[in-house]
This record gives structure tokens, C-alpha cells and sequence, in this order.
């Protein structure tokens, strides 16, 4: 991987490179060399601007201008005929230039008789009318290739900081031991990258808004109103990263502590830091815990990265002074299942500390990537219920939603768990694409709204399944009764004794997600049978600890116990 990026940061750099040497570098020598060449006169004998279309990979057509010339001069008595009629004669979808050198040598012929040229004292057949070079031209040919050789660059750099020295005393049992940034339980943040990486992509922005700015400029009052704008891009881009170098150079390295190290799923993430400048206890600092899935698809050709806040939660720390600075303890509380810090691959999972406020005037904004894991020291679901029951406020709320209805004299449990409310987000996009489908077969007659319309019946269809299926449960001692209903309409009786059933699994049912922050995530059991049948019993619980409450009650009453729910 290592190999391959390095490689295809050069052949950005070279591509650039090759494109700045033949456009503006080689130019510019021939252009220096020109001025000391010796004038002559000559005549014009043909002059005209030809074009040709040029097509692209992606099948687009460009119209290429170039300007052919043709004149006779004479030196020390023998005539030589000239076809240079300026230094860069390549063909360029500037039509401008070329037709107004054109003009100016029918100008000057018909005007004076004649041309002025120039031509090496070395090599007289060797001439040109022009020897001038085009500003604009070699500036916006110095940006876009600065753009490919500053790609190539940054990948390049990119790559080899990547590179690491192997580490010692690796524990494939710890992984967190295969990382050279959580070696020990001081972590830095990459506050000192963020310094490089806003600059480098503030030349970036220049490179790229200035080529655009250069390119519009002057052709009318539109275009140089539109190249002004182009330059708000890199000006926000420098301001950024200045900001952010005045953050760095004030605070520079602030390092975390975590104790205990690492930080545990289903336990705590715990530790401190100390920020340099003076505060006061009436000063707040925000620290955000966040653990975000990164997943990486790939199509065809095309790979598409999105990200998801899978956990958040945030608190106010109020910093103890010292003579060292604003001294801030952190301590979060992980619940149980939640994923482990895992090795950047298609998909992985990131634990971040946010530290933000203000301190001296300055803002400090730093994120922490830190290693949590699941160690001896981790809680289960099931343990953490049984450190931790229900309340009795939790328990009632509960009851009373499903229906729950305990007798404890006959040892019988009755519930009844709801259809997924989520459904109705199906029912409402099947609803949506049905009306489509209807309207674009009515408006234009074509088939293609009736099969518009007949595929969106099957999401209809799902969706009001899922909202319309609901489940009545009674449990009693080495029994269990279940009806499935749909709405209240019975659709199907199953009965089991305790030795037919496998397990109640407690397990994630659906995930709601917001802008890329997952908004919500519900719990349900499922009966799995020794036959490996699996009975959707529903719920829709807030959390894992909910669903495992009642599955505990579901095993007291038929009296046996199953296998252990996996988290």
C-alpha cells in the first residue's frame, strides 16, 4: 500500500512537472536565449489561424487554435524562409492570441512593407516573428501543473510519514500494543499535523482558485467579477491555517493521560491533561467521547467513505489551577457492546477525547485518538443488570408498554411487544413512489410508471407488515405460548416447551441515522430453536440492558436458563 502511494505520488509529480517544463520552463530559456538574436526584415508570405477539434477521454470535444506563418528574410546576401511566428507556437483553445498576432503581422506588412523578425546569429535558418511571452499564459500554466506536482508531493510526504519503526513488547492479546501512538497511555493529538495539512491544503486552494481566477480574468466584466470570487476559497484557506498555527505555537504538544489504560468497553475511560495558560474554576472546558464507524464501499471503480457517530456522549470539566496550567479529570462511563478501536481498513471503528474552551484568549481545540477496548476489567450487558437492575421507574414504564402482566402466584407471564414504529418511514417512501409512478404513467402513458408503481407496492408491503405485526407472548412454567397478529387480525399460533427452544437472543433491530450520526437504536429477542428456527418475538427496546430484563423474566418463569446472549 505504502509502495503503491508512493508511486502514484509521482507520477502526479512528474506528470506536473513534464507539463510545467514544456508550457513555461522551456519557453521562458528559448524566450531568454531570443533576446540576443539579431533583427532582419522580411517579407510575409502566408499567415492564417487554424483549428481542429480535440477529443478527450470522457468523449468531450475542445477547439484548438495554433497561427501558421510563412516568411522569406534574408542574411548576408541568402534568403531563408522562416515558419516560427512566436516562441510557444502550440495549439491552445485560446483563440485570442493567435488571432491577434495574426493581426498585428498583416498590420505591420501592409503598413511597413515588411516584418521584423529575429534569428539566432548561431543557426540564421532559426527565427521567429514574436519573441515575447504571454503573462497569463505562463501563470496559469505554473498553477495548474504546481497543482499536479503539489498532489504528488502530498501524497508522496503522505505516504512515507506512514511509515513507522517496528514496535517491541507487541502483545497480539493487547492489540492495542500494535499501534505506535498508544505504545503507553500518554496519547498526543495530531494537532501538529493539523498545522502542515491546513497550510498544504491552503496552497492547494491557491493553486487551483488562482488557475480558475487567472484563466477568467479580463475576457469581459462577468467573467473578472467571477475570477475575483474564485480567490475567497485560498483567502479562507490562509486564514484557517494561520488560525490554526497561532493555536499550536500557543499551546504546542498537550498530552493526555488515560488510567486506566486502555480505556474499557463496559467500564470506564478515565484520565487527565494539563493545558498551559492561566484559568479560573468559573471556566468550562467540553469534553465529547465519540467512537465513529468508518466504512468504505467499492462499485466498479469508484469507492465511496462515509462515517457514523455510533456513541457520543459529552460533559463540562471545570480545570483545577496549578502552576503548570488548567489541570482538567475526565471520567466516562462506556456502556457494555459497544465496538472496539480497531486497525483504518474498509471498516473500523475510531474512539476520539475532544477537548474544547477557551483559555488565555485562545481557543483549544484538540481530538485525541485513544485506544478502548475490551479488557479483563469490562462489564457485560448481563453483569452490568445485575449490578445495575432496572429501576423501578424503568421497570414500570416498561410494563406498561408491553402489557406486562406478571402473576406470581401461578408463575405466568402475559406481554404483548409492538410493530416497529421505523416501518413507517418504508410505508411513507413506498406511498411516495407509488403516487410517482401513478402520475408518470397518467401524464405520459408510459408502462414505466405502472412497473414504478407495482415495485413500490412492495415496499408497502414490508412496511406495513413491520408496523402491523405484533406479538402476544404467555409464558408459563416449561411453556411457551405465542400469537403473531397482524394488527388484530391472528395470523399464526406457535407453542413451545422449554427443551424445544435454543435460546431468546436479545439483538440490534434497527438503526435510525441522522446527517450521518446515528440518531437512534433499538433492541428486540428472537427465539431460536433447537431445529434452528428463529421466531421474531419483537420489542423494540431503548437498550440492550431493556430487552435482557425481559428475557431474564422469560427464563425465571419457564424455569430454565439459555445460552449467554453474545453482545
Amino acid at each position: 500500500m505504502k509502495r503503491s502511494g508512493a508511486l502514484f505520488g509521482g507520477v502526479f509529480f512528474l506528470a506536473g512537472f513534464a507539463v510545467f517544463y514544456f508550457t513555461v520552463l522551456s519557453p521562458v530559456i528559448d524566450a531568454a536565449k531570443m533576446q540576443f538574436w539579431h533583427v532582419a526584415q522580411a517579407q510575409l508570405i502566408s499567415a492564417d489561424v487554424s483549428s481542429f477539434e480535440s477529443r478527450d477521454n470522457e468523449g468531450h470535444y475542445t477547439t484548438l487554435y495554433k497561427l501558421d506563418m510563412q516568411y522569406k528574410y534574408q542574411v548576408d546576401g541568402q534568403e531563408y524562409i522562416g515558419y516560427r511566428p512566436q516562441v510557444n507556437n502550440q495549439s491552445n483553445s485560446d483563440s485570442s492570441r493567435a488571432y491577434s498576432l495574426l493581426g498585428q503581422a498583416r498590420t505591420e506588412q501592409n503598413s511597413s512593407g515588411g516584418l521584423m523578425i529575429w534569428y539566432n546569429p548561431n543557426d540564421v535558418s532559426e527565427s521567429v516573428y514574436d519573441r515575447s511571452l504571454s503573462v497569463k499564459f505562463l501563470l496559469l500554466m505554473s498553477l495548474f501543473s504546481g497543482i499536479f506536482m503539489a498532489v504528488g508531493i502530498g501524497v508522496f510526504i503522505y505516504t512515507g510519514s506512514q511509515s513507522a519503526q517496528p514496535l517491541t513488547n507487541v502483545d497480539e492479546k493487547k492489540p492495542w500494543t500494535t499501534r505506535t501512538q498508544w505504545a503507553s497511555p500518554v496519547i498526543y493529538s495530531g494537532a501538529k499535523k493539523s498545522v502542515k495539512y491546513a497550510w498544504y491544503f491552503a496552497l492547494l486552494g491557491c493553486l487551483f482558485s488562482g488557475a480558475f481566477s487567472v484563466g477568467l480574468y479580463g475576457g469581459n466584466t462577468f467573467t473578472t467579477v467571477l475570477a475575483a470570487l474564485f480567490l475567497v476559497l485560498p483567502l479562507w484557506l490562509i486564514i484557517r491555517a494561520r488560525k490554526i498555527q497561532k493555536q499550536w505555537l500557543h499551546f504546542k504538544e498537550v498530552p493526555l493521560t488515560i488510567n486506566p489504560y486502555p480505556g474499557v468497553i463496559g467500564g470506564k475511560v478515565k484520565g487527565s491533561l494539563t493545558i498551559p495558560g492561566q484559568t479560573s474554576t468559573a471556566t468550562t472546558f467540553t469534553a465529547t467521547l465519540k467512537c465513529t464507524e468508518h466504512l468504505t464501499k467499492r462499485s466498479g471503480t469508484e469507492s465511496k467513505s462515509s462515517r457514523c457517530i455510533v456513541f457520543s456522549v459529552e460533559k463540562d470539566l471545570t480545570p483545577r489551577t496549578s502552576a503548570k496550567g488548567a489541570g482538567l479529570d475526565f471520567s466516562f462511563d462506556v456502556p457494555p457492546g459497544q465496538p472496539q478501536s480497531s486497525m483504518p481498513s474498509k471498516r473500523y471503528h475510531e474512539w476520539a477525547l475532544v477537548i474544547q474552551g477557551e483559555i488565555d484568549g485562545h481557543s483549544f481545540d484538540r481530538e485525541y485518538i485513544i485506544p478502548v477496548f475490551v479488557t479483563a476489567q469490562s462489564v457485560s450487558v448481563e453483569q452490568e443488570l445485575k449490578n445495575q437492575p432496572l429501576t423501578p421507574t424503568e421497570q414500570s414504564a416498561m410494563h406498561a408498554r408491553l402489557t406486562i402482566d406478571e402473576d406470581t402466584t401461578t408463575q405466568a407471564l402475559t406481554l404483548q411487544t409492538p410493530g416497529a414504529k421505523e416501518c413507517l418511514f418504508i410505508i411513507a417512501l413506498g406511498a411516495i413512489f407509488f403516487i410517482v409512478g401513478v402520475l408518470i404513467a397518467t401524464l405520459n402513458g408510459s408502462f414505466f410508471g405502472i412497473v414504478f408503481s407495482a415495485m413500490s407496492c412492495l415496499f408497502l408491503a414490508l412496511g406495513i407488515w413491520g408496523y402491523g405485526r405484533n406479538c402476544k407472548i404467555k409464558v408459563s412454567r416449561n411453556s411457551l405460548q405465542l400469537d403473531v397478529y397482524f394488527f388484530s387480525k391472528h395470523v399464526q399460533a406457535l407453542s413451545f416447551t422449554a427443551s424445544e427452544i435454543k435460546d431468546i437472543d436479545a439483538f440490534v433491530s434497527s438503526k435510525v441515522q441522522t446527517s450521518g450520526k446515528q440518531s437512534s437504536e433499538k433492541f428486540s429477542l428472537h427465539l431460536i430453536t433447537h431445529s434452528n428456527k428463529t421466531i421474531n418475538l419483537g420489542g423494540d427496546f431503548k437498550t440492550m440492558k431493556n430487552a435482557l430484563h425481559l428475557k431474564q423474566k422469560i427464563e425465571r418463569i419457564l424455569g430454565c436458563r439459555f445460552a449467554k446472549n453474545s453482545d
